[in-house]
């Protein structure tokens, strides 16, 4: 080999050796780049697989669902995030452990020990075991198929205290850190921020309502408390006047019955004198004859008699009314006692005949049977009066009012039925709401029915209504009877 060819030889042998340094030199510096951006992907993936984890529990508080509903999918999407097969959560309801179904590859997963659960719901952080740490034979004989050896336990937490805890069952070959344990506590916390929210919702919606009742119930109360002072006053008033008309009514109807038995007199004295003109021919006689022919004194005297017997009648119906007033007005003064409540309908229609009799037809259908019922009388006519005339008032034509009273089992029962204009569907729900009325202005307060409602709840019975516009209407008065 020459000299010149060994030198060619030489060269061309270092230069690939500096080709292949250079190479290789290379090579390592594409497999570091493809390394770090394989890194940086897994990373992105990690990161994307974070945050789609994240967003779907976020997404649980856009959506109407219940507590128990928003831990499921909390379960479920951790479930998924961690790659594990099995899940399950526990919670604690009046402070009674409450095992939920298990979610996954089984439907059925036996429960750690009592005592492990105790010391469970007093951690404060996340923790992972090993099956066979925790000692639990049932569940590692259920698990050991699914080649499945560790448990997550995420805490939810709820106004400070553990309240829920997630079991996130594991395989063996599952890969995952410690920061992905702690996005599923962070997503824990948001859980437990929405079932706060819920939780305070809901209290605060039971509160609101029952405000709202406790504020519709004072008005009611203040509106009948105000009706019943004025009430009061107006029955006071009334037994005032029945008693001051009741002194003259007495000595009016004295006279009277004095006045016919004078009348009584003087028929037989015109008799008489009639008589005497007859056969005696005199100048007293001619003009006693003569104002006889002019007058008809005879007829006189009969009508004097006519006349005091209608205004005995009238005046005896007059001390009817009175006596009525008096027992009805003096309802707020009267115990509880039994009454008999057919009488106390005739009652109250004496009062309130005269607003009735040109327009109505009074129908009665009353058993005489019925049970005594135990009350206030006159509130219960204040009730019957109210009913009466708003039938009264609801007829636009003359018609009827039907009152039957019956009994059934140990309640009595009274029934106004009327063939008025009847009650529209819209205004049905609103009839015993306060002041509520259908009257024109001046010609009601809308008191009378909501009045009328707390006075027999009061007695403890109730009132139905039912009604068809253009037909007419129907209240059905429940009492209980006396005991």
């Amino acid at each position: 080999m020459s000299d010149a060819y060994k030198k060619a030889y030489e060269r061309e042998k270092i230069s690939r050796q500096s080709a292949e340094i250079l190479l290789d030199e290379k090579t390592r510096e594409v497999q570091a780049n493809i390394d770090m951006i394989q890194q940086q992907f897994n990373d992105l993936r990690q990161q994307k697989k974070e945050s789609d984890y994240l967003l779907s529990v976020a997404r649980l508080s856009q959506n109407d669902l219940g507590l128990a509903s928003i831990i499921k999918q909390y379960l479920l999407s951790t479930i998924g995030f961690l790659e594990a097969k099995v899940g399950r959560y526990t919670y604690l309801k009046d402070s009674v452990l409450v095992i939920g179904k298990a979610l996954g590859v089984i439907g059925d997963l036996p429960k750690f020990s009592d005592a492990f659960y105790k010391t469970l719901y007093q951690q404060e952080n996340r923790s992972t075991l090993k099956l066979s740490d925790i000692g639990c034979e049932e569940v590692n004989l259920v698990m050991d198929p699914l080649d499945i050896d560790r448990v997550a336990f995420i805490p939810i937490k709820c106004f400070g205290k553990t309240s829920t805890v997630c079991e996130i069952f594991l395989p063996k070959n599952t890969k995952f850190n410690a920061e992905m344990l702690e996005q599923c506590l962070v997503a824990g916390y948001q859980i437990g921020g929405m079932v706060e929210k819920s939780l305070n919702s809901k209290k605060l919606e039971m509160s609101y309502q029952e405000i709202k009742a406790s504020n519709e119930t004072i008005k009611k109360t203040q509106n009948q408390l105000v009706q019943s002072e004025k009430m009061a006053s107006l029955g006071q008033l009334a037994a005032g006047v029945a008693h001051e008309i009741n002194n003259p009514i007495g000595f009016v109807m004295s006279n009277v019955g004095t006045l016919k038995e004078y009348s009584e007199v003087l028929e037989g004295y015109v008799k008489l004198a009639n008589s005497l003109s007859e056969s005696i021919d005199s100048e007293d006689a001619r003009a006693l004859k003569e104002i006889d022919d002019d007058e008809d004194v005879a007829v006189m005297v009969n009508d004097i008699k006519s006349i005091v017997s209608d205004c005995s009648d009238g005046l005896k119906r007059v001390k009817d009314i009175v006596a009525n007033l008096k027992s009805f007005a003096r309802s707020d003064e009267e115990k509880n006692e039994p009454f008999n409540l057919n009488e106390c309908i005739e009652k109250t229609l004496k009062v309130v005949w005269n607003e009735l009799k040109y327009n109505v037809t009074l129908n009665r259908h009353f058993d005489n049977k019925i049970a005594l019922v135990k009350g206030h009388e006159g509130q219960v006519g204040q009730v019957i009066m109210n009913m009466l005339v708003n039938a009264g008032q609801a007829m636009e034509s003359p018609g009827e009012i039907t009152l039957s009273t019956s009994q059934k089992n140990e309640w009595v029962i009274l029934s106004i039925r009327d063939t008025g204009k009847g009650i529209s569907k819209e205004v049905m729900d609103k009839i015993f709401d306060p002041f509520f009325t259908t009257k024109e202005v001046n010609e009601g307060t809308g008191l009378g029915l909501s009045i009328s409602y707390g006075i027999i709840e009061k007695h403890g019975g109730n009132i139905q209504v039912n009604s068809k516009e253009s037909e007419g209407t129907e209240f059905i008065i429940t009492l209980p009877q006396s005991v």
